[in-house]
């Protein structure tokens, strides 16, 4: 299955999932039913490991975006 996110549904989802209460969960309706696709905090993903690598253009970014809601 192939599943397509927009860069809205991406940033919703990060949205939902630093706001209070929220599921931080999409639902996206298929031909073969709906797809659920719940965010998780990196805590709460990489628990029991570590994350794996990426391109470092993407660590910047990914490192810029905390800083950038950690400031609120």
């Amino acid at each position: 299955m192939f599943i397509e996110l927009s860069e809205r549904n991406l940033l919703s989802l990060l949205h939902k999932l630093r706001m209070p209460g929220s599921e931080a969960t999409i639902i996206k309706p298929t031909p073969a039913g709906r797809v659920v696709i719940t965010a998780v905090s990196d805590e709460v993903a990489y628990k029991d490991r570590r994350p794996g690598p990426m391109h470092p253009d993407t660590e910047a970014f990914v490192a810029k975006m905390k800083e950038v809601l950690a400031q609120g």
